[in-house]
């Protein structure tokens, strides 16, 4: 049987914050990220989770030491953001950022422009919002 990946909910990464200097039953942990405790069982423990066995053979999760894993675990899955360039759009059919061929820039309202023109490599229609007066730098 293959072992079960963790998963991470945003919700539950922001309640890792709340994890304290000190041991955890699972039960407790569950608790605190909002999780149910089979998860922890199932899915963290095996993959690798921190934690400690005492002489009954109980279980404590340093609380952390399991926030670090969790995170790492979490940016595990995340995809690496490609920073656009001012002459470049996301094009929907190609599924990536392009360059934008005959791009003419008009305005939406006092703070921001809709840059519009082709893929360059699909010649769909790709669309940015800009900051107006933003390629003549004026505020």
């Amino acid at each position: 049987m293959e072992k079960r990946k963790p998963l991470l909910k945003r919700e539950q990464i922001i309640k890792l914050q709340r994890l304290l200097d000190m041991m955890y039953k699972p039960s407790e942990i569950a608790d605190e990220i909002g999780v149910n405790v089979y998860t922890i069982w199932r899915s963290y423990l095996p993959a690798g989770a921190p934690h400690d066995r005492d002489k009954s053979g109980n279980i404590w999760i340093h609380g952390p030491s399991f926030r670090e894993w969790a995170l790492t675990q979490a940016g595990l899955r995340k995809r690496k953001k490609h920073e656009l360039q001012p002459d470049e759009a996301w094009c929907m059919k190609c599924n990536k950022p392009v360059k934008i061929n005959n791009g003419k820039e008009r305005p939406i309202n006092k703070h921001t422009g809709l840059l519009q023109g082709k893929c360059a490599l699909c010649g769909a229609k790709v669309n940015r919002l800009t900051a107006n007066g933003s390629k003549e730098g004026k505020k």
